[in-house]
C-alpha cells in the first residue's frame, strides 16, 4: 500500500498501477498519524449496477458514466470494445472506501483520470474542490487563470513567468482550492496537471481568481456577487454538477471562498500588457503585495 498526501488530505492506494502514475511519486507520504480521506483498492471486485447514469461523457476512444445509489457512486469507463473500468465509492465514516475491477488494458490517461474522479468526490466532503486552470504563484500567494481549452491559461502563465520576478508555475490543469479550518482559503498543487508536467506538493493563499477571454486588446473588470459565481463555476468538475450533493458541496465551497477572494474577467492580447496589466491591478486593489 502506497500512502500520499494531496491537498492536505491522505490517501492510500493499494494494488496495482495506479499508485505508479505520473505525478503521484510527488506526493508520497509517511505520516502514519494521519487518518486518510480516501482509500482505493484496485484489485477489487465490483458489481455493475442496474441503473442508468446521472452523467455520461466521452473523451477520445473512452466513454464514461456516474450513477448514485444512497450515498455511493459508481463510476464506468469503457475503452474500446473489451476494456472496461468499474469504481464504486461511498462514505464509512469519515473516509471514503473505493474498489476498483478492471477488464483489458486502461489508458494511463484513463486510470489518472478515474483517480482525479474519486480523490475529487472524497475531497468535497473536506471542503476541497479543484479548478481547471493554470495557477501562477508569485509573492507567496496563487493566482488562477480561468478560461475553456484553448483561450491561453498557459500562454498566459508562461508569459507571468518570464516577465515578472518571483514567478513559478504551481499546476496547470487541476489545481485544488481548500477552505480550511479556519476560514483561510489555500490552492494546492496536485498530481494532475494535464500535457504540463508540473507536480508541486505545495500550497499558498488564493490572491485572485482571473477568467480570460482572446480580445484584439488589454481590458480587465472585476466582477462580484452572481457575475463572480458564473465565472468561477464552470471550472469546477462538470461531471460532479448532475448530482445534487456533490454539487451542494461546490456551492458551498465556492460561497465561502469568494466572500473572501476577488474575481476579475480579462479580456486580452497574449502579450506583457495583458500580464502588467493585472498584475498591477492585482497590486494596486491590494490582493498581492509588489
Amino acid at each position: 500500500m502506497r500512502q500520499y498526501t494531496i491537498a492536505g488530505h491522505t490517501i492510500h492506494i493499494s494494488g496495482k498501477r495506479l499508485g505508479s502514475l505520473p505525478g503521484f511519486v510527488h506526493f508520497l507520504s509517511d505520516n502514519q498519524a494521519s487518518e486518510p480521506l480516501l482509500i482505493i483498492d484496485t484489485d477489487a471486485a465490483v458489481e455493475d449496477w442496474s441503473l442508468s447514469p446521472v452523467f455520461t461523457s466521452e473523451y477520445e476512444d473512452v466513454s464514461y458514466d456516474l450513477s448514485v445509489k444512497d450515498s455511493a457512486y459508481l463510476i464506468r469507463m469503457k475503452q474500446q470494445v473489451d476494456c472496461f473500468l468499474l469504481a464504486e465509492i461511498s462514505p464509512d465514516g469519515n473516509c471514503f472506501h473505493a474498489a476498483v475491477s478492471r477488464t483489458g488494458i486502461f489508458s494511463n490517461y484513463s486510470l489518472h483520470y478515474l483517480c482525479w474522479l474519486l480523490f475529487g468526490i472524497a475531497a468535497l466532503s473536506r471542503q476541497t474542490v479543484s479548478i481547471h486552470s493554470s495557477a501562477a504563484t508569485v509573492h507567496g500567494k496563487t493566482v488562477l487563470f480561468l478560461g475553456e481549452s484553448g483561450t491561453g491559461k498557459s500562454t498566459h502563465t508562461g508569459l507571468w513567468l518570464k516577465h515578472i520576478p518571483d514567478t513559478e508555475l504551481l499546476n496547470d490543469d487541476s489545481p485544488f482550492i481548500r477552505v480550511e479550518a479556519g476560514g483561510d482559503i489555500q490552492v494546492y498543487g496536485s498530481p494532475w496537471s494535464g500535457k504540463t508536467a508540473c507536480y508541486k506538493n505545495k500550497h499558498t493563499p488564493v490572491a485572485a481568481f482571473v477568467r480570460l477571454s482572446q480580445a484584439p486588446h488589454n481590458r480587465i473588470r472585476r466582477l462580484k456577487g452572481i457575475e463572480a459565481i458564473g465565472e468561477v463555476l464552470p471550472s469546477c468538475p462538470f461531471t460532479f454538477a448532475y448530482e445534487n450533493r456533490l454539487s451542494e458541496s461546490i456551492y458551498s465551497i465556492l460561497s465561502q471562498t469568494l466572500q473572501q477572494t476577488p474575481v476579475y474577467h480579462l479580456e486580452c492580447l497574449p502579450d506583457d500588457g495583458a500580464v502588467d496589466l493585472v498584475y498591477s491591478t492585482l497590486i494596486q486593489d491590494k490582493f498581492l503585495c509588489g
